[in-house]
């Protein structure tokens, strides 16, 4: 990596955080934590560093970064689909985490993922697939929902293979009660006020002998506050997550005072979905239930897929179920697609995946300077 690149990636470091501190307090141990895990290889350091994706974008063909601008999830990745419970209690699938919702051009999402899978291809002896079938792959799944319409992924009569893939079996279940009830355990008194009445309002009526804990989880949002309550409700468990929210990094070098939630809120109502009750975006606050279903599909879990072209392509599905509510339909996209040169996104994700790996190879090397000092 040229030298002149790894004083750039530690100013927008800096930079980065004194905007999220102008929103929420930070956890100087979480943000070693931090820097720790995404120094391990460059997808973690891709999940934890969305501040440095304009930069990564921009070595892009200029016809791909030209495409429509749109609401977008931005901080997309493998990691970032799950599960809930809709209002008719069906599980669902599909993108679950809009933190760094913002408007982009709309290749950005389809380049980010295709990027994440090309970062993991390489290091997850798991992967049977390239990064070039791959991102193929990915992009056939989106021009699928494209020219068929959007089909949100409930798994009750169909799409077996994913419920088998995102539920929990029992000793799964167990183990993530036994997991989150080893958080930090916090007086309910610690709490600010306004996560305590979010999380006290979000359990079900009648929940009894609640507990409070500090969460240390994530990695784009590792050093934020994040709380949970857990109580008994009629014979089990029930949790509640409650989490700083901050504006898309994109934001980051603009003057003024943002709603943080507020482009999540208009992508989440746009989306082609059915969606998740128990999600609330609301000011400074994100609200969740947690339970063994209603969770993040870890990247192990990927790598172990009986058929990861199958999930790759869903994942391009979701993706389209997501844009083709801010697009207004399917037209625009689609025709900006036709532009584009075959293998686009191949060629794009290489070049960015290349900018990821400069990057991750300059915090380690800013880490490895610390350590010797």
């Amino acid at each position: 990596m040229p030298h002149h690149d790894e004083p750039s990636f530690r100013k927008d470091t800096r930079a980065y955080l004194r905007f999220a501190k102008g929103y929420c307090p930070l956890a100087k141990a979480d943000l070693k934590l931090k820097a720790h895990k995404m120094a391990l290889a460059p997808f973690p350091f891709l999940r934890g560093s969305f501040y440095r994706w304009p930069h990564q974008f921009a070595v892009v063909a200029d016809e791909v970064r030209r495409a429509p601008r749109l609401l977008c999830v931005g901080d997309i990745h493998l990691e970032n689909f799950g599960t809930w419970r809709d209002a008719d209690g069906r599980l669902a699938w599909g993108v679950n985490d809009f933190d760094e919702a913002t408007t982009l051009p709309f290749t950005s999402d389809l380049v980010r993922l295709a990027v994440s899978a090309a970062l993991e291809v390489h290091r997850a002896p798991g992967f049977r697939l390239g990064a070039a079938e791959c991102a193929d792959t990915l992009l056939e799944g989106y021009v699928a929902h494209l020219k068929f319409g959007p089909d949100p992924f409930i798994l009750e009569d169909r799409h077996g293979w994913l419920r088998d893939l995102a539920t929990a079996d029992g000793a799964e279940a167990r183990a993530f009660w036994r997991k989150l009830l080893a958080q930090e355990a916090v007086a309910e008194t610690e709490l600010p006020e306004e996560p305590r009445t979010l999380l006290r309002g979000a359990l079900p009526e009648g929940t009894r002998g609640v507990r409070f804990f500090r969460r240390v989880a994530g990695l784009g949002s590792l050093g934020r506050p994040r709380f949970v309550a857990v109580g008994e409700w009629c014979g089990g468990l029930t949790a509640r997550e409650v989490k700083a929210a901050v504006p898309s990094a994109v934001h980051m070098h603009e003057d003024g005072r943002r709603d943080p939630t507020a482009e999540g809120r208009r992508l989440v109502a746009a989306a082609c979905r059915a969606p998740d009750p128990a999600l609330v975006l609301r000011g400074d606050w994100v609200l969740r239930r947690l339970s063994p279903e209603a969770r993040k599909v870890e990247i192990e879990e990927i790598e172990h897929a009986p058929d990861q072209r199958h999930l790759l392509h869903a994942m391009g599905r979701e993706l389209a179920n997501v844009h083709l509510g801010s697009a207004g339909g399917a037209g625009p996209l689609r025709g900006f697609l036709d532009t584009l040169p075959d293998h686009w996104l191949r060629h794009a994700a290489a070049l960015a995946a290349e900018r990821v790996r400069e990057d991750h190879d300059a915090l380690r090397r800013h880490l490895a300077k610390k350590a010797q000092a």
